[in-house]
């Protein structure tokens, strides 16, 4: 059976107050533009879809498995967001979503190149950040950031691989998840956006002589900031902000 996309007018107000106050805070952070992405993970379709009807359109999800279920459900002019671990084995899964709007985890050659295998029946290219462990976390994915005495590395080849054997993804920009303690201290400025940002400079020096690669930083967006932390993300330069629980609610245990 498939799932309900019905919901309640009550349910529908309560994330439309959670949506708009979470809007209102980005808007007096900083007069520039932010996308707001609301993270569903373990959270109904219907909540997505009351969302949706309020006039929201950018969603992401933390399970491959889980946003194609939805998205076979839901409006097809929804753009999705892959913010989890992408396993190689998900990678046809994740190539046939055909909103999928970026994978935001992209973080080895390997599946950069079973993504690119996957997607020969898409029309546009699929949008890619490379994901960071600016925090330097064992339990975090991503690859190492660079330093302004970089020459080379894992995320230069990635860059570099994506942009010259990839012609079905679409270098959009880089993105980290911060540790928590950094997260939670918002009277300095966060040391994980502080380092996403000089990588991000970094990385345009290395690629810019390579056909098509970003040739300012602002070229690259930047995905950083989470519920906990989204408003210093956007005062700090944050492209696009990832805020689950703030709209949605603490979610079930999975």
């Amino acid at each position: 059976m498939a799932e309900s996309l019905e919901y309640t007018p009550q349910r529908a107000q309560e994330l439309k107050d959670n949506i708009e106050a979470v809007q209102r805070e980005i808007q007096n952070a900083r007069s520039t533009s932010c996308r707001l992405v609301p993270i569903s993970k373990l959270k109904p379709a219907s909540d997505i879809k009351a969302l949706y009807d309020a006039g929201q359109r950018h969603f992401g999800e933390n399970y491959i498995q889980e946003m194609a279920d939805k998205a076979r459900i839901l409006p097809n002019d929804i753009q999705w967001h892959f913010v989890g671990s992408l396993q190689s084995n998900k990678a046809k899964l994740a190539a046939s979503i055909p909103n999928l709007y970026v994978l935001e985890t992209l973080s080895s050659i390997k599946v950069a190149d079973l993504l690119q295998k996957s997607l020969v029946e898409r029309t546009t290219p699929l949008n890619v950040y490379l994901q960071v462990n600016t925090s330097g976390e064992d339990a975090k994915s991503g690859l190492p950031p660079l330093t302004s005495s970089s020459t080379d590395g894992e995320l230069v080849d990635l860059g570099k691989h994506v942009l010259q054997s990839c012609p079905d993804l679409k270098l959009l920009g880089l993105m980290t998840i911060g540790a928590w303690e950094a997260s939670h201290n918002t009277d300095m400025p966060n040391p994980d956006f502080t380092c996403l940002k000089d990588t991000r400079r970094q990385l345009v020096r290395l690629l810019k002589d390579i056909p098509g690669a970003p040739q300012e930083e602002e070229d690259l967006e930047l995905s950083m900031g989470m519920s906990a932390d989204f408003v210093q993300a956007v005062k700090e330069g944050s492209s696009s902000v990832r805020v689950g629980t703030r709209i949605f609610g603490q979610r079930p245990a999975k």
